[in-house]
């Protein structure tokens, strides 16, 4: 982080987490209250310190016990719909959640999407120089950067100030013969493997025949969204495709994807899995009878279906 930061993040730590005053501030830091009292403003104005009013009613907390139990999950967390923007509450959530499991965690999945994307801009910033920021699909490409898991890897890095690796492959190759290659570097055999001994994996999930995000990838073949919508596929989630079981479904798009499979994931230790949308429910209770998911953070439509 640049030396500006630093000293935002410091005088916003000892204000929000040390409870000290302004004045107090000013004598520790060798700075003037209003400049202090400035810095503190653009420290919110820069997204290092946001303020959420916690209001979860009684009815959200019963609705995400029942639903721990019932499934048998670690955490399970509902946004509210109070927000004008659910994707933001679900994305704000997960960094509240994650954040709390950061100090016992020393690598950490990202995966791609709008949702993750979500998480990422709410993430706070902290100093865990120890802790790895690990890319879990191909993060490179001309179609959405923002959400590929490279910047994303980046992004969250540099607020959580620590190491990041990340995956020199696109997440979807131009032919299966491309994506062999890229297998066979050293590169990609490292990150994959890293990915596959990460401590905590963040992704979203998707309806690949509702969604617009494959349709809008210029490497995406119309064929290959009719595949998507006619065939047993229901779910998407890192590089696979899924059915109403939970099952990976080889289609053409996933022989040309590259990143860690559902099986990987499988064995991964704590999975967070972030979702809004109707059109997610079918895949939220495929991967849930598949046991796929630890954390759960929905919105309420996907909750009342569960």
């Amino acid at each position: 982080m640049s030396e500006r930061i630093d000293l935002l993040v410091k005088i916003a730590s000892l204000y929000y987490e040390e409870g000290k005053t302004q004045t107090e501030i000013s004598r520790i830091m060798n700075l003037s209250r209003p400049t202090v009292a400035s810095m503190l403003q653009e420290a919110k104005d820069t997204g290092i310190v946001k303020i959420v009013i916690q209001h979860t009613n009684q009815s959200t907390i019963n609705r995400q016990n029942e639903l721990k139990e019932k499934y048998q999950l670690k955490n399970v967390l509902i946004a509210t719909g109070n927000s004008h923007d659910v994707k933001s509450e679900v994305g704000s959530l997960c960094a509240t959640l994650v954040e709390e499991m950061l100090p016992l965690k020393k690598h950490i999945g990202v995966s791609w999407g709008t949702t993750v994307y979500e998480y990422v801009q709410h993430a706070r910033y902290f100093d865990y120089k120890e802790l790895s920021i690990v890319p879990l699909v191909g993060g490179v490409g001309n179609d959405n950067m923002k959400y590929h898991s490279n910047h994303l890897s980046f992004i969250l890095s540099e607020k959580y100030n620590c190491q990041v690796n990340y995956f020199y492959a696109p997440a979807v190759a131009e032919t299966v013969e491309q994506k062999e290659m890229f297998l066979d570097t050293e590169l990609v055999k490292y990150i994959t493997d890293l990915g596959k001994n990460v401590d905590l994996a963040i992704l979203g999930i998707g309806n690949p025949g509702e969604s617009s995000t494959y349709k809008n990838m210029a490497t995406v073949t119309p064929e290959e969204i009719e595949e998507l919508k006619n065939g047993q596929v229901i779910g998407d989630i890192g590089s696979s495709f899924f059915d109403q079981d939970g099952n990976e479904v080889a289609t053409s798009l996933s022989k040309r994807m590259i990143g860690l499979s559902l099986a990987d994931l499988t064995k991964i230790p704590d999975t967070v899995i972030l979702a809004s949308g109707e059109e997610k429910i079918l895949a939220i209770k495929a991967l849930l009878k598949n046991r796929i998911i630890d954390h759960l953070i929905i919105d309420a439509s996907i909750a009342e279906a569960l």
